[in-house]
């Protein structure tokens, strides 16, 4: 019986082993992935990978701030200590290839280099090096027979251990049959390592390095956070992938990290978590590099990810200067500490039997006839597959039932992601701008009407999709119908370079949006009435194909207009200008602005108060989310600062909304955390104040961002989709609708 259960014991270590080790195999690839695209340099890697495969640019930034922060740490170690006999000491090294790379580069001088993994692990590597002429010449003077088991490889500068890290006389023994010493400088590193170990077995390694080694430095990179709904979705990967983080609750916060080394006989430590690390850190110039490498399009998930892992360093000495900022001003920049949000207010509500089919992110929603809601595009699921949708969806506001119209014209752009949804007071509706990928703009403003049969006037219940068809007709005028259209043949559209029109269906991709098949119109019955769609055909001074940026509809010249401002372009531009499209006409202008102009903005919010364009949050030019909210006088076209007072935190990827003289953000993104809630804002006396999301169900988790939500009434908001890719974690829809009170909220105002 007792074996029985120490077997078992036994195998789901060994299980949970193995798992950790996987982790190596995908980090590799990934890094491998990052340096082939030209984040950092490093040659050497590719040896490791059995098959390299691309990773997406939301990896690669990931693992390229993982990089430039540990070799900050080693540089400044080496630089620190350059007259000096030194060490270095990698725990949990994987296949990772810093010793090739550093000794290449001869920055290894008076430098043993020592990594320690699994046995599996390093027997693995160590035949990959024997078994590689550029990797085996770095190596010097390999002695033939290792006195112990445990050191799978040895040489003058470089020595590879095979020891399970919770086994710490092991360790101590095998360091020690190295040729390695206790009392020179020694930097210790620990990339994703402890995170594995439990709260015990990782501390008693923090407390044994501290009291081995006399002149210690610890770098140490892993993740925080534990408890928001990013947190909760990342535990959820490691623990599906059989490598829960076990350390992860017991050390949730930069604070309780550096305790637990300051408790441990380390004398100094130094934390950032890694937007902190990139703002400071990382100057301009780099970044600009980076963001030239790739178009690039997942801001929220970036800042998400960085704010869930942190850099550290500690060490058994004072320290004449920083390893993590040496040799890098902060240029004149600071992360100001945010005044903590009100809790307890906010609370969310699962609609019950709603319809969950509005599992999205990147779309747009538009608020008609008072109580119906047309939602477009987006990124969601179908059919168990993920990808961009091009079904227009009405949900009905009192029962939160949804109609869906599954557009399938193969001309028209509905598929599409960060564009805007306008709702005029007509009801009719107009989608602006957008991307169907990041390399494919969409040029085609699209003119939605909605037209509602008096004897349907709710959705009943589960209706599926209504499906039409795309048969061309010849009429001068609009036949109503399951899918009939105006205009242009379905199967011509898209003129060639010598201009002829391209005949392939699938070679649709980009059109003149005055040519004559697209100046058409489609008309789709379903079990609401008719949904018209038009494509527009512009005029004037048209905007730059944009996506990321802003509209709403404004009042000036006694008309009702759409506004639009900023941006991000085709080639990664932000845009800072400003135009107003008039529907009667169908004709654009710029319009061209004085006063204290927001500059360049992308992923911010717009409203209409009072003859004002108001303007929050977003990204600037830079990608820093944006505290500042601005106001645009639209009869003189004069811009002012708003100065807010009170709680009130940046933020971008929200949405916005008027209760009579109240401005109420809600979500987004920044560089803080916990993530931002929902702000009210007073605007007669300009105060403010944040109210706390509520804490996250395990069960059914909110991201509040990249999602849209309509306010009912002055209790409540309704939250539809929202969500993003979170890093290789995998992708996270949030289960809409679902109702968020702000009952309370006005109250804290009196």
């Amino acid at each position: 019986m007792d074996e029985n259960i120490n077997l078992l014991r036994k195998t789901n270590k060994t299980r949970r082993e193995t798992a950790v080790q996987g982790t190596n195999d995908s980090s590799i690839v990934s890094k491998c992935s990052t340096s082939t695209c030209g984040y950092f340099n490093d040659p050497y890697l590719h040896y490791f990978v059995s098959k390299q495969s691309r990773r997406a640019p939301l990896i690669h930034r990931g693992y390229y701030i993982r990089a430039v922060a540990f070799d900050r740490i080693l540089k400044s170690f080496l630089e620190l200590y350059k007259n000096s006999k030194k060490q270095v000491i990698s725990l949990g090294c994987g296949f990772d290839s810093t010793y090739f790379r550093l000794k290449s580069c001869d920055l290894l001088q008076n430098t043993v280099f020592c990594e320690i993994d699994f046995p599996e692990v390093v027997k693995k590597k160590r035949l990959l090096v024997e078994n590689n002429e550029d990797l085996l010449k770095l190596v010097e003077k390999i002695k033939e027979q290792p006195l112990s088991p445990h050191i799978e490889l040895s040489s003058a500068d470089y020595h590879l251990l095979g020891v399970d890290l919770t086994q710490l006389n092991t360790l101590e023994a095998a360091i020690k049959m190295c040729g390695l010493e206790f009392d020179i400088p020694t930097l210790l590193l620990s990339e994703c390592v402890m995170t594995y170990m439990t709260r015990r077995c990782s501390t008693e390694l923090v407390k044994w390095a501290s009291e081995t080694f006399e002149e210690a430095i610890f770098g140490m990179y892993e993740q925080i956070n534990p408890e928001d709904s990013f947190g909760l979705f990342m535990q959820n990967h490691f623990y599906s992938i059989g490598s829960p983080l076990k350390c992860i609750n017991a050390f949730p916060s930069i604070e309780s990290q550096r305790k637990r080394f300051l408790n441990t006989g380390w004398v100094c430590c130094e934390v950032y978590d890694m937007n902190t690390f990139y703002s400071l850190f990382v100057d301009d110039k780099e970044k600009r590099r980076i963001e030239s490498l790739e178009t690039f399009d997942e801001y929220e998930e970036l800042n998400l990810k960085y704010s869930h892992y942190f850099i550290l360093t500690a060490s058994t000495v004072e320290l004449p200067r920083s390893l993590i900022t040496y040799g890098h001003s902060e240029n004149d920049k600071k992360i100001i500490p945010l005044e903590p949000a009100i809790t307890g207010v906010l609370s969310f509500t699962y609609v019950p039997d709603g319809d969950q089919s509005l599992r999205r992110f990147g779309h747009a929603s538009s608020q008609i006839y008072q109580h119906y809601t047309i939602t477009t595009g987006g990124f969601g699921e179908i059919d168990g597959r993920h990808q961009r949708l091009a079904e227009i969806t009405v949900t009905d506001g009192r029962n939160f039932k949804s109609c869906h119209v599954l557009c399938c014209s193969a001309h028209i752009q509905y598929s599409r992601m960060h564009h805007t949804s306008v709702p005029l007071s007509n009801g009719i509706t107009y989608l602006f701008g957008g991307r169907q990928s990041p390399y494919f703009m969409c040029n085609q403003m699209l003119k939605l009407i909605l037209t509602l049969d008096k004897h349907k006037q709710s959705c009943p219940g589960d209706i599926g999709r209504a499906r039409g068809t795309s048969s061309p007709i010849e009429s001068d005028h609009l036949v109503t119908g399951n899918g009939t259209f105006q205009g242009g043949d379905l199967e011509q559209c898209n003129h060639s370079d010598d201009g002829q029109r391209n005949h392939s269906i699938d070679s649709i991709k980009h059109c003149d949006s005055n040519c004559d098949c697209c100046n058409s119109t489609f008309s789709w019955d379903f079990e609401l009435g008719t949904l018209q769609v038009n494509v527009v055909a512009h005029n004037g001074k048209q905007p730059r194909e944009r996506w990321r940026h802003a509209a709403v509809a404004v009042i000036t010249d006694g008309k009702e207009k759409l506004f639009i401002h900023g941006g991000k372009t085709k080639t990664c531009d932000v845009l800072g200008d400003c135009h107003l499209f008039d529907p009667e006409t169908e004709t654009w202008e710029e319009v061209l602005c004085s006063g204290d102009v927001p500059g360049p903005r992308h992923s911010h919010c717009v409203t209409f108060w009072n003859g004002n364009v108001l303007l929050t949050g977003g990204l600037d030019i830079h990608h820093e989310p944006v505290l500042d909210v601005f106001r645009l006088d639209i009869g003189s076209r004069v811009w002012y600062r708003m100065n807010i007072s009170g709680t009130f935190y940046p933020r971008y990827s929200h949405t916005a909304h008027l209760l009579g003289d109240f401005l109420i953000l809600v979500g987004g993104v920044n560089t803080y955390h916990p993530p931002p809630g929902v702000a009210f804002v007073n605007l007669k006396t300009s105060q403010s104040m944040e109210f706390a999301l509520p804490s996250p169900d395990k069960t059914s988790l909110m991201m509040l961002h990249r999602h849209t939500s309509i306010l009912l009434d002055d209790q409540q908001l309704v939250v539809l989709g929202g969500g993003g890719n979170c890093f290789s974690f995998g992708t996270h829809l949030n289960r809409t609708p679902v109702l968020l009170n702000i009952s309370q909220c006005m109250k804290f105002f009196n």
